[in-house]
């Protein structure tokens, strides 16, 4: 579940026409087969202690339709509470379900291959990477835990590192995790872990804490955090001098073609509590330091004002994927194409779409 204090959200880089597609639901009694053509897995992360996540597949090329449910329909039974993360790595799909405590690898038409149920020392899993056919699931037991994507029955190793991590990413051979808290302590580290020997590096102290998101541009690494106001800064974090600079806010980042996705939505509230949301987006150019407006709305003036969840980036065409929540109804979906001209919008089979996972 997002830590959602204040809703702060951005996206880069999107501009928008005025074209609609709407795309063919299924029923939830309906069992469709996953088909085998490019394909675009939609992980809804539900609402906490409801046990309804749920995973989508959207056929971007022509297709123009959407399978709902489909983990349910291929294995009989529901994916769990609270869908956390999403990644295709090699032939499979990875998903972990931090509140059923476990980390599922299915093939590619979303049914289970195999499976690992976390222990309350391992701690819920929160976020995937994956490198040299080995996946990092860090969990809220103060863990990074590694598994062979040969048999994930078992982990190969653990690293302790600080206060229930959150996202983690690969730089080089550096594994970076944002460490966040455990109330009332805000751990100010941020872990790196030397991958060659799957042993802590070192741990950063900062004058910062609460670490959220991470995204890899280049040589630059970017990550969020939150304030002691409960707003969403972003920190560049050199990983071999540990030095950490302010550098602007965003909630939701992209890496993708070197430059920096981001959105930026804040939360403003009025003196009875009224909240309302502000958002921009825009591209950084890592290399020049250079922010960019690229913002068109225009076929979809709402995502002003709408909590965004879930931004991807289509990695063989650059197609922004926008996900759009509100806690309490089904998701929307919004797809551009690399120059930001909105293409379709569509709704998915469950709360809060967060993350997208693309397989050919």
């Amino acid at each position: 579940m997002k830590k959602q204090f204040v809703k702060i959200l951005s996206l880069c880089a999107l501009g928008a026409t005025t074209v609609f597609v709407s795309c063919d639901k299924n029923s939830d009694d309906e069992k469709p087969e996953v088909k085998t053509v490019k394909r675009v897995f939609i992980l809804n992360e539900g609402k906490m202690n409801s046990n309804n996540a749920s995973l989508d597949v959207y056929y971007p090329n022509g297709e123009n339709d959407y399978q709902s449910k489909v983990f349910a329909a291929a294995n009989g039974q529901g994916l769990g509470d609270t869908g956390q993360d999403l990644l295709a790595y090699g032939n499979r799909i990875y998903v972990s379900v931090s509140g059923s405590n476990y980390l599922a690898k299915l093939d590619q038409k979303g049914k289970i291959v195999e499976q690992y149920s976390f222990t309350e020392t391992d701690g819920s899993p929160r976020y995937l990477a994956a490198k040299d056919g080995f996946i990092y699931v860090s969990t809220w037991g103060n863990k990074v835990m590694k598994f062979d994507t040969a048999a994930i029955v078992a982990p190969k190793g653990s690293v302790e590192v600080g206060l229930n991590p959150e996202e983690i990413a690969i730089k080089g051979n550096y594994l970076i995790v944002c460490n966040s808290t455990e109330y009332p302590i805000n751990d100010s580290t941020i872990s790196v872990i030397d991958l060659t020997t799957f042993t802590i590096k070192k741990n950063v102290e900062t004058q910062f804490g609460n670490f959220q998101k991470i995204a890899v541009v280049g040589d630059s690494v970017y990550i969020t955090y939150y304030t002691p106001s409960y707003s969403i800064e972003m920190l560049n974090f050199d990983v071999e001098s540990g030095i950490v600079k302010p550098s602007g806010s965003a909630t939701n980042m992209v890496s993708f073609d070197d430059k920096l996705y981001c959105a930026n939505s804040a939360t403003v509230y009025d003196a009875d509590w009224n909240a309302t949301i502000n958002t921009n987006f825009f591209v950084r150019d890592v290399k020049t330091g250079k922010d960019s407006e690229i913002l068109d709305l225009t076929s979809a003036p709402e995502l002003k004002t709408a909590t965004v969840y879930l931004f991807e980036i289509d990695p063989d065409n650059g197609d922004f994927y926008v996900g759009a929540a509100d806690y309490v109804t089904n998701g929307t979906i919004y797809r551009f194409d690399k120059t930001g001209k909105f293409i379709t919008k569509f709704e998915t089979s469950g709360l809060n779409p967060n993350h997208a996972a693309f397989v050919k």
